[in-house]
């Protein structure tokens, strides 16, 4: 898909409560900011509608004697930020800057690139590329609100006649079907006009409405006025089933029908801005919202960034397009993070996970090293999972806990067997196999190559010996889950991925302090061959028995060592916990 003049990045130097020299990348078309309430989404938002040229962001952040804007460090550095396009085959970057401007603190402009900022030199110092031209289109939904609500909630009666609110509005809803039936075009008051032209909802923009609120709406007048005080819409809806204005409306209808008569309306290549667009929309519209922003993507190739809390707007999404704020607990100042999956984002809003993969592994050292692999990959993904082991060992897995996750739909359990089950072959496919062979007796056999095991598969009963189609599928079911679900460690036995002779003999050392019998105990242990004896044998000398308890608290500390490391075997087991996220 190609883009016109798509910001590639933006960069922070020192803007906000942003961290210094933040950066966020724009990998795809669609980007949600998502992170808890006060961690400068709108902030970045609100730059980014200030990088197109004739924009800027003092439309949302100003200097107040409240909330003075101070500069940075001894430097006095100017609150700023610069952003990458590509224009024509080549790269621009343009800096804009908050510099103050006779009596004006507040005024933005475009400043020579900064060599300290990031920006590349010029020869020419002064030299600076002009800003990227786009049609900036930004809603808030927060403050979207129709005529009726803004004059309801926040309105108020001085120099009216009227007893209440509700009578204020009863009296001006008169004016305002007069403009809906047609009666009048104009309403005038002693010294302006109230409102612009009525405008018919289209047919477009009724079916994208309908298909977001996920009802059928059969036509709609919009009109843009100021009958009740302050400038707001009012619609009157017609739908299968009734004719209602904006004041009988839920707020995620009117929401709704600004964000399409917006992004419908929106020149192509444009730059769209949507600060919460879910708010007062339930999770399934909130889904067909993402879509139509999506479609419309496809259709005229706009570049929209949003801020949301839904987990609807963000799930699906790939990870390019997802960018996690949150606070640092260091300094207060916000962190942006980059590549989470939308599960790993929730974590960031504090939704709870309730459908956690589990991944069972064959003991507890096993258990404890991939959990040890998960807490080095950060809380959101530890998030995720629950890491089991099952006494029983492999064989339980394969005959029982296989045998049922596999005809489960959609399982969230996979399995970690150590490294000494993998096979000499890859796992069987038996959608590659010949028609002939997709018979249950050949299906047991290739499961009794793969697994090494007799599996009892428990179905109904027939006349020989069970429902062969439902044998059969099963069959079927369990090899499939083998083919997506099963994995190795690395090594032959979780012993072999910490184990460090090395890190062993220093531990020998710092405890013996007579020289021959330390000599002694590393000759001895440089003999044992078996893994496991080996962990016996170190502990008995660290700890002074060699129980099982005593054996993995030592091994703690080589895993901890190993962690520590992180060799090819953690990079093995980290991608394979990547890849089922």
């Amino acid at each position: 898909m190609q883009f016109k003049y798509y910001i590639d990045f933006i960069r922070f130097p020192y803007y906000r409560n942003i961290e210094i020299d933040t950066r966020i990348n724009f990998d795809f078309p669609l980007t949600v900011f998502i992170g808890q309430n006060g961690c400068g989404k709108s902030s970045c938002l609100h730059a980014l509608y200030g990088a197109p040229d004739r924009y800027t962001p003092y439309k949302f952040w100003f200097d107040t004697k409240v909330d003075p804007v101070k500069y940075y460090d001894e430097q006095r550095k100017r609150h700023s930020f610069w952003y990458s396009f590509n224009e024509k085959g080549q790269t621009k970057e343009v800096i804009k800057a908050r510099i103050k401007r006779k009596n004006d603190p507040n005024y933005w402009e475009t400043s020579r690139p900064l060599a300290w900022a990031g920006m590349r030199t010029r020869v020419d110092k002064n030299e600076r590329d002009k800003p990227i031209t786009k049609n900036v289109v930004y809603l808030d939904f927060r403050s979207e609100l129709s005529a009726f609500d803004k004059y309801f909630y926040f309105g108020n009666l001085k120099n009216s006649r009227a007893r209440n609110k509700q009578e204020y509005l009863r009296r001006k809803s008169s004016s305002l079907n007069n403009l809906f039936t047609g009666k009048k075009n104009k309403i005038y008051s002693s010294t302006r006009t109230l409102n612009e032209p009525i405008e018919n909802l289209s047919p477009l923009e009724l079916e994208w409405i309908s298909y977001v609120l996920g009802r059928n709406y059969v036509s709609g007048i919009s009109v843009l006025h100021e009958l009740f005080r302050n400038e707001g819409y009012s619609v009157l809806f017609q739908t299968d089933f009734a004719k209602y204005s904006e004041a009988v409306a839920g707020s995620g209808e009117m929401a709704v029908v600004r964000l399409v008569r917006e992004m419908l309306a929106a020149q192509k290549y444009s730059l769209i801005l949507l600060d919460e667009p879910e708010v007062s929309l339930h999770p399934g519209a909130q889904e067909r919202l993402k879509l139509f922003l999506l479609e419309q993507i496809k259709l005229k190739k706009h570049q929209v960034v949003l801020t949301s809390h839904s987990p609807s707007i963000v799930k699906g999404l790939p990870k390019e397009a997802i960018k996690v704020f949150y606070q640092n607990p260091r300094n207060g100042r916000f962190l942006i993070s980059e590549n989470f999956s939308p599960e790993e984002a929730f974590y960031h809003i504090e939704f709870p996970i309730t459908n956690k993969k589990n991944i069972f592994v064959e003991d507890i050292l096993a258990q404890e090293i991939v959990t040890g692999v998960l807490e080095k990959m950060g809380d959101a993904t530890k998030n995720l999972f629950n890491v089991r082991f099952n006494p029983g060992g492999e064989s339980v897995i394969k005959k029982e806990f296989i045998s049922v996750f596999c005809r489960e739909e959609n399982t969230e359990n996979f399995i970690f067997f150590d490294g000494d089950q993998s096979p000499d072959f890859p796992h069987f496919d038996w959608q590659s196999f010949t028609a002939s062979d997709i018979n249950v007796t050949y299906l047991k056999k290739k499961i009794k190559e793969q697994t090494t095991e007799d599996i009892r598969f428990s179905v109904d009963g027939g006349a020989k010996g069970g429902n062969q189609k439902q044998q059969l599928k099963l069959l079927k079911s369990y090899l499939d889950f083998y083919l997506t679900n099963v994995f190795y460690l690395p090594k032959s036995i979780p012993e072999d991925i910490i184990w460090n002779q090395e890190f062993a003999v220093n531990q020998i050392r710092a405890l013996i302090s007579d020289k021959n019998n330390e000599d002694k105990l590393i000759a001895e242990l440089e003999i044992i061959s078996d893994m496991k004896k080996k962990f016996a044998f170190v502990t008995k000398i660290i700890l002074g028995d060699s129980n099982s308890d005593s054996i993995l608290s030592v091994q703690r500390q080589f895993i901890q060592r190993w962690l520590n490391h992180q060799n090819e075997d953690f990079d093995t087991i980290q991608n394979l916990i990547s890849d089922l996220i």
